[in-house]
């Protein structure tokens, strides 16, 4: 059996992840030392970009036979089929990810062509060639 592509997220997600939760702990000691409002409004804005970016260092995507399964912590992995898809393109300006445009499948397994929705994928290793086999396997 052929083995599965896995991709992971470039290691940039790290560096914002550990910068992060440095100057999170900074304003914690800020915080704990003199309290003030503006100290605790950018110790929990440290929290929130960490916990994003450590979210997306911990992704993976498998380029699987009919599709690409996206592994997220605390979430069930999404398998989102060829079929489904509509576009796929980089987005994003200082570590463009991939921004992927489908159908979503409803209760009763069909596609649902109603409401297209979107998922913005982290930027990953071998970005390239993720995303040259999905717009070859995508359908027209």
């Amino acid at each position: 059996m052929a083995e599965v592509p896995v991709y992971f997220p470039r290691p940039v997600y790290r560096f914002f992840a550990v910068g992060g939760a440095a100057v999170a702990v900074l304003f914690a000691w800020e915080v704990v030392r003199e309290f003030s409002l503006p100290s605790l409004f950018f110790l929990l804005a440290a929290v929130g970009f960490a916990v994003v970016y450590l979210r997306w260092t911990l992704m993976r995507l498998e380029l699987t036979a009919n599709g690409v399964t996206v592994h997220a912590p605390l979430r069930s992995p999404r398998h989102i089929l060829f079929r489904q898809m509509i576009t796929c393109d980089e987005a994003g300006r200082i570590s463009p990810g991939l921004s992927l445009v489908y159908w979503p499948v409803s209760a009763d397994g069909l596609v649902d062509m109603d409401t297209p929705r979107t998922l913005f994928l982290p930027a990953v290793a071998r970005q390239a060639e993720l995303l040259e086999a999905l717009e070859e396997r995508m359908p027209g």
